[in-house]
């Protein structure tokens, strides 16, 4: 794991006002889960689950699968994980720039790896897993899913791994586990944490093969979910909560941010069909643009300098309040006109 993550607040103690630099909003209406957990304390007491049953149970009820296709996880992380773990010694191609951890886990575990290079992919072996971010982080571009069903079903000797952790911030239509059930080389990644907002939970969970996610769960330590995360994704599932507002508003609104910034002078920003945003800023650096917007705003960015194909001029921010998003924009016109 590289200490590199987006909401890195945590370094900069109570300086930080407004966080732009996770991909999730800010405004999230949590007081529901937050309520519930406060009456459901006593769970702390006793062990978890070994493993999540009842939630997967829950999980497959409203995605209309069997069970046996649903394999909850301490957040997306975990799954990553797990999956590079059963899969130890394989290619992997992880084309870039992508989540790091990715790359991580499958060094980790001896895997072969291939930033989606020509020349290696002809020479990777056979045995080999394609590591696809749908919509992509850090850039929120969303491949189209006919396009993505193609290259599963007719690459089927291949393993393909999406995640999928950003699939409800986006209007464009996303793989479903119900119609890929015949597809036995597919795990789908989910990401309840981002769904929920709920990040310090660490939730998430796989769909695919019955058969592969049974030997996933030979593979992991027990109760790597703890009690209140369980807790949390049975009341949040079983209740059909949502804690988002509108997300065609929030989307209208980060498309908002999206073209302020990018008519900015120095700024030049890639199309995104989510809620975030990769941005370049053509003089000074991320970094320094980081530190300026703490130290005088207490505005915190995501400096993507160290996603891999990425330099030192890129960074990303997602939409969070109309208010924060036009504060966001002033004072980044502010800092270019300082350059």
């Amino acid at each position: 794991m590289i200490f590199g993550h987006g909401d890195d607040a945590y370094r900069y103690g109570d300086k930080i006002k407004i966080n732009f630099s996770s991909n999730l909003p800010g405004f999230a209406d949590l007081s529901g889960l937050k309520a519930h957990l406060t009456d459901r304390l006593d769970v702390i007491k006793s062990y978890p689950e070994p493993e999540a049953m009842e939630l997967e149970t829950m999980l497959a009820q409203e995605l209309d699968i069997p069970a046996s296709n649903v394999l909850v996880t301490a957040g997306a992380t975990e799954a990553i994980y797990l999956i590079a773990q059963f899969y130890k010694g394989w290619a992997s191609v992880i084309p870039q720039p992508t989540f790091a951890e990715y790359a991580d886990a499958c060094m980790m575990f001896d895997h072969m790896l291939s930033f989606h290079n020509q020349d290696e992919l002809e020479i990777l072996p056979e045995r080999r897993l394609y590591w696809l971010c749908n919509p992509s982080n850090p850039t929120g571009h969303v491949m189209l899913k006919p396009l993505v069903n193609h290259i599963v079903r007719e690459q089927h000797h291949y393993i393909f791994v999406i995640d999928q952790s950003y699939e409800d911030y986006t209007t464009k239509a996303m793989l479903v586990p119900k119609e890929m059930q015949d597809c036995h080389n597919l795990l789908l990644i989910h990401s309840m944490t981002k769904k929920y907002c709920i990040p310090g939970l660490r939730l998430g969970y796989i769909t695919g093969s019955p058969v592969i996610l049974d030997r996933l769960r030979h593979l992991r330590q027990p109760w790597t979910v703890n009690s209140l995360a369980i807790e949390a994704g049975k009341y949040l599932v079983g209740n059909h909560v949502e804690v988002l507002p509108d997300r065609q508003q929030y989307l209208e609104e980060a498309a908002r941010l999206h073209q302020e910034l990018n008519s900015l002078p120095e700024l030049m920003l890639m199309d995104s069909n989510t809620n975030f945003m990769l941005a370049y800023i053509e003089r000074g650096t991320a970094s320094q643009l980081k530190q300026w917007l703490i130290r005088h705003y207490g505005i915190l960015i995501r400096d993507a300098s160290n996603f891999r194909g990425l330099d030192n001029m890129c960074f990303r921010v997602s939409a969070q309040t109309k208010e924060e998003d036009d504060l966001l924009i002033a004072a980044i016109k502010e800092y270019i006109l300082d350059l």
